[in-house]
């Protein structure tokens, strides 16, 4: 990453605007699947294509804004990724109008997965430039991994007795979460890459360096939070949007600061990609979630996850604080 500033306000710029621009873009045939018949295969379809966004836009600033330059297999690996971006785009939109299915498009997402895994394993080496050797501080990868699995089990418990359960009780099939994650791992790796690669390899480090650690990694909660938006209002709130968004973003803002806090502690974008997966494999497999939200259901949600993921605001990753005094984000 440059230290000019000049140069990282640009990089931040350019990623914001490619980013957003392609997500309100694809958001125009989401919406429009939307008000289709028998929409929720076509409406996650489109959830899926969001999770590549992020990279592509780093990659199209590294490489056209940056001139950034790698080795061959990296070169290999960030042009395949972000050439199968737009074909999915294609695919995502021609799927609303034409086939009215979501086939090609999973079978792309398997293909280029599976692709990567066995490009980024066998050449990881190399990968350390991205910070994405997976044995690059892999103790500490795991250690983080396992923090947050049983912080997300205190969570769940607490947020229980704050809705005013009776009783608690909370069923961990571990046989299902293993699954889940060993089949997002093979065949969903480009997508927590392509979330992970943008906000917290990219973005990350850049708005810090312009705030400050606590907040720039809370700046960054905000932006990941409000770039869910389209999703709130057509997949994952559509009956309570608005209240959706405002759940979102305080969700993102709490979850980074555990994200931001794993990023620093390995320096390894793999332990957010784990971290990423075992969140959303324990989403999925939550009958419990509920697609309304009301102001109690955010209350709640804020109390609970501030509970344990703000501590980690006060871990020593964060206690350096290199700020430019001079430096504001003139975007």
């Amino acid at each position: 990453m440059s230290t000019d500033i000049k140069t990282i306000k640009q990089e931040i710029k350019y990623f914001l605007l490619i980013n957003f621009g392609l997500i309100a873009f694809i958001s125009i045939f989401l919406f429009i699947s939307a008000s289709s018949l028998d929409s929720s295969k076509l409406i996650h379809n489109f959830s899926v294509m969001f999770m590549y966004i992020p990279a592509f836009s780093v990659i199209v600033v590294l490489k056209k804004f940056s001139n950034c330059e790698f080795t061959s297999n990296v070169e290999q690996f960030l042009r395949v990724f972000a050439i199968f971006t737009l074909v999915r785009i294609v695919t995502s939109i021609v799927d609303v109008f034409v086939f009215k299915s979501t086939f090609i498009s999973s079978l792309i997402d398997t293909f280029i997965s599976l692709y990567l895994v066995v490009l980024i394993l066998s050449k990881g080496s190399e990968f350390k430039v991205l910070n994405l050797c997976l044995t690059k501080n892999l103790k500490k990868v795991i250690f983080v991994v396992l923090i947050f699995f049983l912080v997300t089990i205190g969570r769940s418990y607490v947020g229980a007795i704050l809705d005013g359960s009776s009783t608690v009780s909370m069923k961990v099939d571990f046989l299902a979460i293993v699954k889940s994650f060993i089949i997002n791992f093979c065949f969903g790796f480009n997508l927590f890459f392509g979330e992970e690669f943008g906000w917290r390899y990219f973005l990350q480090p850049r708005l810090q360096k312009l705030y400050g650690k606590r907040p720039g990694v809370l700046i960054l909660g905000f932006i990941w939070g409000i770039w869910h938006l389209p999703l709130c209002f057509t997949l994952y709130n559509p009956k309570t949007p608005v209240y959706g968004v405002i759940h979102q973003v305080a969700f993102c803002m709490l979850l980074g600061v555990f994200f931001g806090y794993a990023y620093m502690k390995t320096e390894n974008v793999w332990a957010p990609i784990l971290i990423h997966l075992v969140n959303n494999g324990i989403i999925m497999l939550d009958e419990s979630y509920e697609s309304v939200i009301t102001i109690d259901s955010i209350l709640i949600g804020v109390v609970a996850n501030a509970i344990f993921f703000l501590p980690f605001l006060f871990a020593k990753e964060y206690k350096s604080n290199n700020v430019e005094e001079s430096s504001t984000l003139d975007l």
